[in-house]
């Protein structure tokens, strides 16, 4: 792998990525961001448990949580237990993990030395998801099992999400290592001949992870100048999206940008481009996105769990966070919006807890600012930009205080789809639901140190940064419980309960700050932040936390109150139907196929309301679980297994089959299939034109072509 420094970037490219670079990760121009030196000022009273566990002594220490695992990254094959040192370290930055199955995949910032050339590392994580107690841990070990190349020198693997079936990870791609002296320089290779494209700017990259063991690069979009910062795949009606935040820019090109992935050839392909000021801009049109201000910096997308619909959560900088309806990602519906300063990441809870619909959103306190914004408010084509004025008659969380470090919100998201009927159909226009506070963490503050109150933590090492939100369930008992697994950079690992009641709270229960001893100095990212620990990202399997920190590998830690087993089993499945519009008592053939499961489950699928079931292939019953109603199917299913039912169209208006649901243990929990869902319009006795049954199907638009034809075909017109 070869290189460039800084001096081969463009002008506007450099520009560009430093003024971005700057304002979202605390560091000035070319400067080196260090940890502040809190040691002896960031404590209070000896005996204080609180205090205790913030003593930056405990670094290399562990509260209810206890270490299972570490591998350094250094090269293929098994880590050497809990215990390990970290021989063979990777030499440069580890970012972001994901798991699907008995696989996580580790994003590379980069790679020099011995380990040169590397962008992401598959690590093989089985042994922990087949533990089913806490002793079957403590011989487990990841192991790495590939590498992909990163052919772009100039680029550094930001984020990297998996699709459903965990086939494929789509990596975000920018391009700053030079920014941070993370490349190699080889005076004989020009920055077009190590690149991808041939261009000097990051973008999406398609990797076919079908076989862990041989990772390859399928396509590039890398013609983002600086690049995509956090994206995520979803798939919607059988068709594979990706979303992509590309983070600011100074000439209008920010925003959520919708990739379609075609399996078939491997292409993504852009269909839409959505910003906070401009609303949809499907055509490409410029539209003012206000530098730092509206950084669009993180997103992750859920089908909801009451309603279904697939819906995107975006962290937006001083936008806050945007809540997007994606029933048609071609012309998304913003639907909600919680005010905050410095939006870095937010993930909604997997189901709802104790009814309610939440969400984690968190902050970060950069340093080298002054008001929360690293960019001053500016004139450009298509109007003022929005600034921090604009929206102070709003409550605003999250604000800029240089006393505390960034904090984590735990955030009600109830009303997003008040909408939006129990059959399924608009109510009404979708309005935007302002999100409410109800509880939020913070690791230091100042002001809870006695004689401390001028001590600052505006650097964003001390800040959080990307989390899990996982619920948990006790084999034994059928407990539920949701649990944030939080990155937080030199903090470590911690964990945050969600506990429910007449007023929510999110309670930290412990931490963990891994260190291991002997990690070189050319594992470190010196450029940036060379602390440890420095967690990235933290992701959950099977109870198990494995997180990647910067500078040492990956961790695994188990929390003591978190229980082993009852993973959530890790289901695909395929649907096929008559069609999308029916008349009122037309009958739909309904065939379901696990295409992928890890294990033996019971399956029953959600029927639109109004609708009958007819029969089935298989024996099943008819069960009522709140307002939905389901057909269950007896007995269980491993992958390759299909059910076929009919249905009767009742009703009218806008419907939902799905989403379908499984259980691996018996019935007692039952987890939400994303991407199962499929849209259906009912025409009702009373019959309606054509122009109207189209109009009214907005579920179904991203299908318009098939239900116009098939609407003419059942209404009888041209």
């Amino acid at each position: 792998m070869s290189g460039t420094d800084e001096s081969e970037l463009s002008d506007a490219t450099r520009r560009a990525v430093l003024k971005g670079t700057a304002g979202a990760l605390g560091v000035g121009a070319m400067g080196s961001a260090s940890a502040h030196d809190w040691g002896s000022s960031s404590t209070s009273t000896a005996g204080s448990e609180v205090e205790q566990n913030r003593r930056p002594g405990t670094v290399g220490e562990h509260r209810n949580a206890g270490y299972v695992g570490y591998h350094s990254l250094g090269g293929r094959g098994p880590s050497s237990g809990a215990g390990g040192q970290p021989e063979n370290a990777h030499e440069g930055a580890v970012t972001e993990i994901r798991a699907e199955g008995d696989f996580a995949y580790v994003g590379l910032f980069s790679s020099r030395g011995d380990s040169a050339g590397r962008g992401m590392a598959v690590v093989d994580i089985a042994d922990y998801n087949n533990a089913e107690t806490r002793t079957e841990l403590a011989s487990a070990e990841m192991r790495v099992v590939s590498f992909l190349q990163n052919n772009n020198a100039a680029t550094a693997f930001m984020d990297l999400k998996l699709s459903d079936d965990g086939d494929y990870v789509f990596v975000g791609t920018q391009p700053i290592t030079a920014l941070f002296n993370e490349t190699q320089k080889d005076p004989d290779v020009t920055l077009a001949e190590s690149s991808t494209s041939g261009v000097n700017s990051g973008g999406v990259l398609a990797v076919d992870v079908s076989d862990p063991y041989n990772p390859s690069l399928v396509d590039a979009q890398e013609t983002f100048s600086t690049g995509i910062h956090n994206l995520f795949h979803h798939r919607i009606d059988g068709t594979d999206y990706v979303f992509a935040c590309k983070d600011i820019e100074s000439d209008n090109t920010a925003g959520v940008y919708v990739f379609e992935f075609d399996r078939t050839t491997g292409q993504l392909l852009l269909v839409n481009r959505w910003t906070a000021t401009g609303g949809n801009n499907a055509a490409g049109e410029a539209t003012p996105t206000g530098g730092m201000d509206f950084y669009c910096h993180d997103i992750e997308v859920q089908d909801d769990p009451v309603t279904g619909r697939p819906t995107v959560y975006v962290a937006y900088w001083n936008a806050g966070v945007r809540v997007l309806d994606a029933t048609d990602p071609t012309a998304m519906e913003e639907i909600g919006h919680f005010p905050m300063r410095q939006g870095h990441f937010t993930t909604p809870a997997p189901d709802l807890v104790d009814d309610k619909r939440v969400l984690i959103a968190s902050h970060e306190e950069p340093a080298n600012t002054t008001d929360g914004s690293a960019a001053e408010s500016q004139e450009q084509e298509g109007g003022t930009l929005p600034t921090e004025s604009a929206v102070e008659d709003a409550p605003v969380e999250g604000k800029r205080n240089p006393h505390s470090t960034g904090s984590v919100l735990l955030v009600d998201a109830d009303g997003i789809y008040d909408h939006i009927g129990p059959d399924g159909e608009k109510r009404s226009a979708p309005s935007v639901t302002t999100l409410s506070l109800l509880d939020d963490w913070t690791w230091q503050d100042a002001d809870d140190i006695p004689g401390k109150q001028d001590i600052r933590f505006d650097n964003f090492e001390l800040s959080p940064h990307n989390s899990d939100i996982a619920k948990h369930v006790d084999p034994d008992t059928g407990e539920e419980t949701f649990w944030v697994h939080q990155a937080h950079y030199h903090g470590g690992i911690r964990y945050l309960k969600v506990e429910p009641g007449q007023e929510y709270a999110l309670t930290e229960k412990g931490y963990s700050r891994p260190k291991q001893e002997g990690v070189p100095d050319s594992s470190k990212m010196q450029g940036l932040s060379g602390v440890t620990p420095n967690v990235w990202g933290c992701i959950e399997s099977n109870g198990v936390t494995f997180a990647a920190d910067i500078n040492q590998g990956v961790h695994a830690v188990i929390h003591d109150d978190i229980p082993v087993g009852g993973a959530d089993p890790v289901v695909g499945t395929q649907r096929e139907m008559d069609g999308s519009a029916f008349r009122s008592g037309d009958t739909n053939q309904v065939d379901l196929e696990l295409a992928f499961a890890d294990s033996e489950v019971l399956v029953r699928d959600r029927v639109p309301n109004g609708w009958t079931v007819d029969g089935a292939n298989e024996p099943y019953e008819v069960v009522t679980v709140g307002e939905d109603e389901f057909v269950r199917f007896e007995g269980t299913a491993a992958e390759g297994d299909s059910f076929r039912y009919f249905a009767s169209a009742g009703g009218s208006g806008s419907g939902t089959f799905g989403p379908v649901q499984v259980s691996a243990d018996g019935g007692d929990t039952w987890v939400t299939v994303d991407g199962s869902a499929a849209g259906v319009y009912t025409i009702g006795p009373g019959g309606l034109t054509l122009g109207t049954a189209a109009g009214a199907a907005g579920a179904l638009t991203h299908q318009r072509d098939r239900l116009a034809e098939r609407l003419r075909r059942l209404l009888g017109e041209e």
